[in-house]
């Protein structure tokens, strides 16, 4: 049984296999269905989409975009599922069935390693502004000595400048705080 509670049952392949040789399926088609859309749709979708699809001509990118989904991007998941089911190796080991492409699993696995990793910090500073928010005064609405006079609260709803300010160096608390 995995973490999240999801079973897995084994099953021999063929006759005489040793226990580690054993395969392991997915109990319920649903299983494997869900967990291949939750590995598909990520924290790149649900973040950068909406802006990458805005910038590039709002609805008219979603055709063109979803052609090339269809033609290109599920066939080569399907191909790597189907690779790897076949040769019941991780992505690394399994391009080595052809040795001119045996450096793809090392690119990919660098690829998730450097996606992951950026993800992580992105994670932790979304975390760490969470934890912020739940505190009974916001720490983003009022200046702290530390960052200077030209801090303006964004707690208030008028602002009073200093008259020796330069209006070009005022910046507000939520910047300040979340720079």
């Amino acid at each position: 049984e995995l973490d999240n509670g999801l079973e897995l049952k084994k099953i021999s392949t063929h006759e005489g296999q040793t226990p580690e040789e054993d395969r392991q399926t997915w109990s319920n088609g649903w299983e494997f269905l869900m967990s291949c859309i939750a590995m598909s749709i990520g924290l790149g979708n649900v973040w950068r989409f909406p802006f990458t699809a805005y910038e590039n001509g709002g609805g008219a990118f979603l055709i063109p975009y979803i052609i090339v989904l269809f033609v290109v991007g599920k066939p080569f998941y399907y191909l790597e599922m189907i690779m790897g089911q076949f040769t019941s190796r991780s992505s690394v080991k399994m391009w080595s069935a052809v040795p001119a492409l045996r450096g793809v699993g090392w690119a990919q696995m660098f690829c998730m390693i450097s996606v992951g990793t950026y993800y992580c910090s992105l994670m932790s500073v979304t975390a760490i502004y969470l934890l912020g928010s739940f505190s009974t005064e916001l720490p983003w609405a009022h200046c702290n000595e530390e960052w200077g006079e030209n801090c303006v609260d964004s707690g208030k709803s008028e602002v009073s400048i200093n008259s020796s300010m330069n209006v070009g160096d005022v910046r507000s608390s939520a910047e300040l705080y979340f720079s």
